[in-house]
């Protein structure tokens, strides 16, 4: 009797220790660079002796900020300045041409005047990116994994992802930020353990686009208020600098750097940990004398 008392005991513990080790929690995050990696300082606007009047519809030039080691591929960057050049071209009031800005040119540090005479624009979009990614999976659903087929036909992978594109539209005449926004992407998804990787990447992707398209329609909401543009209400490009230096060099989560951390249960790598289980060998090795 006390002998299957044991063993009970035993197939409880270590079913228990199974769950925890199944069980997994991912985190990867992402940032672009500062701005001032990529561009290079511009004189204070505060310091100009007139101020250039904004002229409508203005030729447009969009810069993507990406991270320094382009875990967020460039490839994505490109397909959401594209979508929200479509979205800047359906406004021609406002806007007569809209221009990408390649990565070999950022790669080199341009400036806001190289800018202007490569691409014939008088106004700059650039676009910076945070986002976050967790993927998490219960016990339960790792031991379903144990039985490989559970791999990859059972969804217990639960993919989370935030993304946040904050946008600035710079004049370059005058140096000025004018208009500045957030766009902001969260969604969730279910995954098999096979398809994990795949579905974390599909999803950055899609989170980058949907964020870039939710500042495209704060900014085309906003392009009513150019008509008579008011620069004394305009940021300097300089004071911006700054700012952006400044988070860059407080290190800020996730913004210089893809990190990725595997996290499982400590203590011996289950839910109760080493400690139950040598008890449990003790107790069955007392049974066994008594025997």
């Amino acid at each position: 009797m006390r002998s299957r008392i044991f063993v009970a005991l035993c197939i409880v513990i270590a079913s228990f220790q199974t769950l925890g080790c199944a069980h997994h929690d991912h985190a990867i995050s992402s940032a672009s660079r500062p701005l001032g990696e990529l561009i290079q300082p511009a004189k204070d606007s505060r310091q100009l002796s007139g101020k250039t009047p904004l002229a409508l519809p203005a030729s447009v030039a969009i810069v993507s900020v990406p991270d320094r080691t382009n875990h967020v591929p460039n490839t994505t960057l490109r397909l959401a300045a594209t979508n929200l050049k479509k979205q800047l071209l359906a406004y021609p009031k406002y806007v007569s041409s809209v221009s990408i800005v390649t990565e070999d040119e950022i790669n080199n540090k341009i400036s806001l005047e190289q800018i202007r005479a490569v691409y014939s624009a008088d106004i700059v979009v650039t676009l910076s990116y945070q986002q976050d990614q967790r993927s998490s999976q219960s016990g339960a659903a790792g031991l379903m994994d144990a039985a490989i087929v559970g791999n990859f036909v059972v969804p217990g992978v639960q993919i989370t992802t935030s993304s946040i594109i904050d946008g600035r539209v710079i004049h370059i005449p005058n140096n000025a930020v004018i208009f500045r926004a957030t766009g902001t992407d969260e969604r969730s998804v279910h995954s098999t353990s096979y398809s994990e990787n795949g579905t974390i990447l599909e999803e950055s992707i899609n989170g980058i686009v949907a964020a870039t398209a939710d500042f495209g329609n704060a900014l085309t909401k906003a392009l009513t208020k150019f008509d008579d543009y008011d620069f004394s209400q305009a940021v300097p490009v300089s004071a911006l600098m700054a700012a952006n230096a400044a988070d860059g060099a407080k290190g800020k989560p996730a913004n210089d750097y893809w990190k990725k951390v595997d996290t499982y249960k400590s203590g011996g790598g289950g839910a109760f940990g080493l400690a139950p289980l040598l008890m449990v060998a003790c107790a069955c090795l007392a049974v066994r004398r008594r025997r």
